[in-house]
């Protein structure tokens, strides 16, 4: 019987209210050695599953939109509105954290035909 443990990936935020969320503790799969306290997340653990998906498509294809648009299926305007949202996620000079976008707003852009289905389809299937 296999007795690892399940490791899960660090959740952007609080999966009930999605408020950024505080690491208290860290253990090494080694020695077992625990270390508790307060630990700051940053960079891409910090960004919803979709986008960090994204990224590592991006720079699997160094930044070759084409190639980027062909893997996810996404438009190119789709892969310039999460390209925008990633920067300000990740600018330090931000204090409003910018959300993923909401079930309404991906409506309204496919309405205003800004987005269309499919990379919606996408956006919507690869969030956790």
């Amino acid at each position: 019987m296999n007795n690892k443990k399940q490791q899960l990936n660090l959740p952007a935020g609080c999966p009930l209210c999605g408020e950024v969320i505080e690491v208290t503790q860290i253990k090494c799969t080694g020695c077992a050695s625990e270390i508790t306290g307060s630990f700051k997340t940053e960079g891409m653990s910090t960004l919803p599953a979709e986008y960090q998906k994204f990224i590592i498509v991006f720079l699997r294809h160094r930044g070759n939109i084409k190639a980027v648009e062909k893997e996810l299926g996404i438009s190119y305007p789709t892969i310039n509105k999460m390209l925008d949202s990633i920067n300000a996620m990740l600018n330090a000079t931000v204090t409003i954290k910018e959300k993923p976008l909401t079930r309404k707003e991906i409506l309204d852009s496919i309405e205003r035909g800004e987005m269309s289905v499919k990379d919606a389809t996408f956006i919507l299937k690869t969030r956790k």
